[in-house]
């Protein structure tokens, strides 16, 4: 769940996932991981992520309701 609030808030700012791979200083394929969910991410690498995607933590786990 947090993987695809993580590629729809990227998507949303118009970040490709080869730049925010960059930015986090991992391969593109460790970065797809992410988004797929088939990775656990250290808090200190959340931090990291949500400022470059331009999130807040917050962003990640509220529920959508609609």
């Amino acid at each position: 769940m947090v993987g695809l609030k993580i590629k729809e808030i990227r998507e949303r700012n118009k970040l490709s996932k080869e730049y925010v791979a960059i930015q986090m200083e991992m391969s593109l394929s460790q970065y797809s991981k992410i988004e797929t969910e088939h990775v656990d991410l250290k808090l200190s690498k959340l931090d990291k992520l949500v400022k470059i995607i331009g999130a807040k933590k917050s962003e990640l786990f509220a529920l959508d309701y609609k």
